[in-house]
């Protein structure tokens, strides 16, 4: 069965450049205004620049998986909070941008090239158990997690070339 263009969810079916699904612009300036912090304020906390604070919460732009993980650090929220895609729609990249983490940064902390954690997130490179319990180390989750989210990788990415 092929996904019709209503079937997709915005934010989180669609990947933009930066690699992070399902970024929620309006509870980023929701949660900043909650804590009492202007954008400036939230800028020098973080080290970026009152723009970037500006385009993230207007959604032009979507922070990197590192500066994620320190605005919920900052806003006191775990990065789903920011990035809310439900367990059921999770992928393997999305599980490394809960960590904060980008592909290239996991990768390295893995031992693994980029190139071979990108076929892993994809589902077309296999998995076995002791880098199913690396990634979940890392990722800070659940074996079993990591198992299920690579699986529906799997399916995705077999389930997209039967219906080309």
């Amino acid at each position: 069965m092929s996904r019709q263009a209503g079937d997709l969810t915005p934010g989180v079916d669609e990947v933009p450049r930066s690699g992070v699904r399902g970024f929620r612009a309006d509870r980023l300036r929701e949660l900043r205004v909650k804590a009492g912090l202007t954008p400036d304020d939230l800028s020098v906390r973080l080290g970026s620049s009152r723009q970037s604070v500006s385009h993230w919460e207007t959604g032009r732009s979507t922070p990197a998986p590192p500066v994620l993980k320190q605005i919920a650090q900052e806003l006191d929220v775990s990065i789903s909070v920011l990035v809310p895609i439900p367990d059921n729609r999770l992928r393997m990249g999305d599980l490394r941008v809960r960590a904060g983490l980008t592909q290239i940064q996991a990768a390295e902390r893995l031992g693994i090239s980029p190139t071979s954690l990108a076929e892993i997130e994809k589902g077309m490179k296999p998995v076995n158990d002791q880098r199913v319990s690396a990634i979940a180390e890392l990722y800070n989750v659940e074996t079993a997690q990591v198992v299920e989210v690579w699986e529906r990788g799997r399916e995705t990415r077999e389930t997209r070339a039967r219906s080309k």
